[in-house]
């Protein structure tokens, strides 16, 4: 007799915590991120105090600006 000891990821719906592009939900706040950037950090200090990636900040203030 044979054991599954893991389910695979169709059969398992909850396994994936994000959304379908494999990017993890992270909601930053708008008004942080402004006043942070406002304070003259940069995209690379604001990454690391948010712990995110710079990407991820970049794109966010793309967003904010169109």
């Amino acid at each position: 007799m044979q054991i599954k000891f893991w389910k695979s990821k169709k059969e398992n719906k909850e396994w994936r915590r994000g959304n379908s592009n494999g990017r993890p939900k992270v909601t930053i706040n708008k008004s942080k991120l402004l006043h942070l950037k406002d304070a003259g950090k940069s995209n690379r200090e604001i990454a690391r105090i948010l712990r995110v990636s710079e990407a991820t900040i970049r794109r966010r203030l793309k967003d904010l600006e169109g």
